[in-house]
């Protein structure tokens, strides 16, 4: 029984730790809108603010085209200066040859409302598309691969 004391001891610790990290966590929290109608404020429209790529359902569980098997999902960037994340497949690679970064992303910069891009990893595309809705993104992105590989 002599651990007992520290074990108080170390879970009094603990517990002041916990409730010192509990206070003004609210203002680190993501806004849910209570009407459901979604949060645009300082988010990507189309989407709310806490919700994650392929978070939501989609009906098909297969690809339809290789824009689908390619461009798997949009999201809100978390990188500075980019309000857009496009999900790229591994298969890119196969599909669009060795420079897929360089051809995926010069062709889906070159819509009107993409601003810049930049890549993340061999999977993230970063796009700046100030008042672009995602799913108008997305579905060009997609078409986008479509002509390519076509």
């Amino acid at each position: 029984m002599a651990h007992s004391g520290d074990a108080r001891r170390e879970g009094g610790v603990l517990a002041t730790l916990a409730k010192g990290l509990q206070r003004g966590a609210g203002s680190f929290a993501p806004e849910q809108p209570s009407t459901g109608v979604p949060n645009h404020g300082a988010g990507l429209p189309g989407r709310r603010r806490g919700e994650g790529l392929a978070s939501v359902s989609h009906a098909a569980s297969t690809p339809a085209s290789a824009g689908e098997a390619v461009v798997l999902d949009c999201g809100i960037s978390r990188r500075d200066s980019f309000t857009h994340v496009l999900w790229i497949s591994p298969s890119a690679t196969s599909l669009l040859g060795p420079d897929v970064a360089e051809v995926l992303g010069d062709a889906i910069g070159a819509h009107r409302a993409v601003h810049s891009w930049g890549w993340q990893g061999g999977d993230r595309l970063h796009v700046r598309a100030p008042g672009m809705d995602w799913d108008a993104l997305l579905t060009f992105a997609r078409e986008t691969v479509d002509g390519l590989v076509g």
